[in-house]
């Protein structure tokens, strides 16, 4: 049977051809959208290669799928400890090792901060690419077929061999990503890049669908997702041709979810409803109040009083939805993390996290 596209680029990963790997999965991530090995395997071919930024981003979206598995989490402190965050590397190795006690790479690497995670030793691993030996490294599996071929193996030879699985390649290219959005618009692209019929919200020329593009990349770059997902939306209810909006729409998906502190863009209610199309999937932390609460088994909803936290002005109500059951008080301001959605043609929060009375109620 023939292997997967995963399955091929794992293959690869073993034999440490990272830059085989990305080859493979980056033009895929439309199929494997949900998939959290992919995205794994993806981050840690851009680690072992030295594209941070890639490893940081699909990392992101791994946790998105799969929060609190430890081998991630260590990935991630890993990707800390290269810069010299050494408290943050320290709070995801720790919080590896609630999940999972017996994590030896987690163990090793907070027993290494400890003695020697001075900023100075760190760099030094880092200049040196022996920083390496704190990136994850999962365990090629082996199938029942294989065991008892080397068990069968073993006992014939009647010899104590050490049987190591080793790699037998030492290919691996040296080159890293210079553009990690290396979403390029071809020649085709290139000869049409307006779509002439139907109707549109946006019409660009040619000249503004490229600048669009462009910018929605250097964006993404940069970090400024949210300003990445505006140009990505322009383009989207635009007059851009089905290969332009396509490409948009691979880029958008490498976009990160945000943390309270991590949002560098930060949009207004007064500027969501002047244009609430160039918003949609765009983060916001907002302050405000919650109304009308209503509690199921595995969600939470409820009016959010945009700006009502000092009780003074209200700019808008917007729905909010939880995806999950947490306490929310009525009676105290709150500050809301949360995407903005389409539902039904009406503005809806999804929310994900909520600080209240200064403690996070969510993550």
């Amino acid at each position: 049977m023939a292997k997967t596209i995963l399955e091929r680029a794992k293959t690869a990963f073993y034999g440490k051809r990272y830059n085989d790997v990305i080859t493979l999965l980056e033009p895929n991530v439309i199929q494997y959208r949900d998939s959290f090995q992919f995205y794994y395997f993806l981050g840690l071919a851009c680690l072992y290669t030295g594209d941070v930024g890639g490893a940081t981003s699909y990392f992101q979206r791994a946790r998105q799928i799969k929060m609190r598995d430890p081998d991630l989490l260590t990935a991630q402190a890993a990707l800390f400890l290269r810069r010299g965050e050494t408290h943050q590397a320290v709070e995801y190795y720790l919080e590896a090792l609630e999940y999972a006690p017996q994590h030896r790479l987690a163990q090793r690497s907070l027993d290494f901060i400890r003695k020697k995670g001075d900023e100075e030793t760190i760099t030094s691993l880092s200049e040196t690419g022996k920083i390496a030996r704190f990136y994850p490294m999962p365990h090629k599996k082996i199938s029942i077929k294989t065991i008892v071929f080397v068990f069968s193996l073993f006992i014939l030879l009647a010899i104590g061999i050490g049987f190591g699985l080793k790699t037998v390649s030492s290919y691996q290219t040296t080159s890293v990503r210079a553009d990690l959005s290396s979403i390029v618009l071809d020649s085709t692209d290139r000869s049409s890049l307006v779509q002439k019929d139907g109707s549109f919200k946006y019409i660009l020329t040619e000249h503004e669908i490229l600048e669009t593009f462009t910018s929605a990349q250097r964006y993404f770059q940069n970090y400024h997702d949210n300003a990445a997902q505006v140009e990505i939306n322009r383009l989207l209810w635009s007059n851009a041709s089905a290969s332009i909006k396509q490409k948009a729409r691979i880029l958008m998906s490498y976009l990160a979810e945000p943390g309270f502190d991590s949002i560098k863009d930060k949009y207004t209610y007064a500027d969501i409803m002047k244009d609430s199309d160039l918003y949609f999937d765009c983060w916001i932390t907002w302050k405000g109040m919650a109304t009308n609460i209503i509690t199921t088994d595995n969600a939470l909803d409820f009016d959010f009083l945009v700006g009502y936290d000092t009780r003074n002005k209200l700019e808008g109500i917007v729905p909010v939805h939880f995806d999950k059951v947490i306490e929310v008080n009525p009676d105290k301001p709150l500050e809301l993390l949360a995407r903005i959605a389409n539902v039904g043609g009406k503005l809806e929060l999804k929310g994900t996290g909520i600080f209240q009375s200064g403690k996070p109620l969510v993550k």
